[in-house]
């Protein structure tokens, strides 16, 4: 067990936040159609610690429910039950699930439409993108009440640092569609005053950008951090080569990337404040997250069902398999045993915190090397595959990054879709946008990526040992 002890949020912002969180609030989720976000966290807040019985009899009726639902309103999964002579009664427990396929990224690519519920109409669901940190982005949609419940969630989550909703926290982000989607000046102000939120572009890792957010942070005052974990590391490095003053903190959470203790010890160590990690995606929201007592990732039980699997086949717990997890609120594209393109294993044990949620091992997911542009510079390995998945109307599938040499990229690209030469063209093009016009860039189409020893697949490898 290992607890570090977090600040007080205590002072005038922390008042002003709590007038927000009140007050304002409410009636701004209400304009915006997301007002029982704050009814789905009082309800969070309350069945974390419900007996373990009872969270998995709620959770097995929510995946009940998302079932009948599937077969009667997805196309998609309407022909799947079909075709395996199934219906909703076929399903009395938990391990009945494998009766399903795995649901791939391939296959949002090649049915969209078609998983889709009818029950739905265009003005009631929402366009999402996956978010690319595996190299390849497809489409998927939300319906409102979905956002509204895994709103609800992130709050619980970010509550086990001592976050509240409206607490100021700063994001350290190398997701540049989400950077553009805040780019009105209203939204600004009411993401910055309002809601508490701001965000600092950290694809790159130049010098004058750190620079530019270390000083509007220090102004924000923020009492919290949300952040990839290698673009966090480098703006640390740089505040304490600088010997810059760093921003007074209650917590950190970390997500998109593995933590590794190393990040996690210097986060801490520099902002005297502890470190949170936190697993999650833009498919299927935050799914697991650990707690002020840090033995594990809770699963969002309530939220998510997931498995970890070799082979299509369940692992027993202690046992490391791939993560296959199942979206219990998304009835406007029901997302059943979605691969995620992670590894991770459930926790034997159970944390000394006193909730029952399932436990999973933190820090087996997807990585991804820096990379250095040619005058020597590093920077996220992630930038590269937003940049290479961000055109919608480009349909690329699994990709592997490669730098050689300062100058020299290998891209793999697997063949579903098959890649045309408007997806060659397009790497090209975004490749040397962000590393430099003077690199050479070679493609290769496979099957599938190759994986590590451990099973997991690297989307981004820099083999510039001397530069590491």
């Amino acid at each position: 067990m290992r607890i570090k002890k977090s600040h007080s949020a205590g002072g005038n912002i922390s008042l002003y936040s709590s007038i927000i969180r009140k007050a304002i609030l409410p009636l701004i989720l209400k304009r915006e159609n997301r007002g029982s976000s704050l009814s789905h966290w009082h309800f969070f807040e309350g069945s974390q610690y419900w007996p373990k019985q009872k969270l998995l009899d709620f959770q097995w009726l929510k995946l009940k429910e998302l079932l009948k639902h599937s077969y009667l309103t997805s196309p998609y999964y309407k022909k799947v039950f079909k075709e395996r002579n199934l219906t909703p009664d076929s399903f009395n427990n938990f391990d009945d699930i494998v009766k399903l396929p795995i649901l791939t990224r391939t296959d949002l690519f090649d049915y969209p439409t078609e998983i889709l519920s009818t029950k739905f109409t265009e003005s009631e669901i929402h366009h999402v993108v996956t978010g690319g940190t595996t190299g390849q982005q497809a489409t998927l949609y939300r319906d409102q009440e979905s956002f509204n419940i895994k709103q609800g969630m992130a709050w619980r989550h970010e509550g086990w640092m001592g976050k509240k909703p409206c607490d100021r926290m700063a994001y350290v982000w190398p997701a540049h569609a989400d950077y553009q989607a805040e780019s009105t000046w209203k939204t600004k102000l009411k993401n910055r005053y309002l809601i508490g939120d701001s965000m600092y572009y950290a694809g790159s890792f130049k010098e004058e950008a750190f620079a530019g957010h270390h000083q509007d942070i220090m102004k924000f005052r923020p009492k919290f951090i949300k952040a990839f974990p290698m673009p966090l590391e480098a703006f640390t490095q740089y505040l304490l080569d600088k010997k810059l003053k760093t921003p007074r903190l209650v917590g950190i959470m970390s997500t998109g990337e593995v933590l590794h203790d190393r990040q996690r010890l210097l986060f801490e160590n520099t902002y005297d404040c502890p470190a949170f990690d936190m697993y999650g995606s833009r498919e299927v929201g935050n799914s697991s997250s650990e707690c002020a007592i840090h033995e594990g990732l809770h699963i969002a039980m309530e939220t998510s069902f997931v498995e970890f699997v070799n082979d299509g086949k369940s692992v027993q717990p202690g046992d490391e398999g791939e993560i296959l997890i199942t979206d219990l609120t998304n009835y406007a594209f029901p997302m059943i045993r979605y691969q995620i393109n992670d590894r991770g294993m459930e926790l034997v044990k159970s944390c000394s915190c006193g909730r029952h949620l399932t436990l999973m091992s933190p820090g087996i997911g997807r990585v991804q090397d820096n990379f250095y542009t040619p005058d020597g510079r590093k920077h996220s390995g992630i930038m590269l595959l937003f940049h290479t998945s961000s055109d919608h109307d480009i349909k690329i599938g699994q990709i592997q990054i490669v730098q050689k040499t300062l100058t020299d990229f290998h891209v793999r690209i697997t063949n579903k879709p098959e890649p045309n030469q408007d997806v060659f063209d397009f790497i090209q093009k975004q490749l040397k946008n962000v590393v430099g016009e003077n690199i050479n860039i070679t493609t290769e189409v496979v099957e599938e990526l190759p994986r590590e020893k451990s099973g997991k697949t690297r989307s981004v490898i820099c083999e510039i040992d001397n530069l590491k």
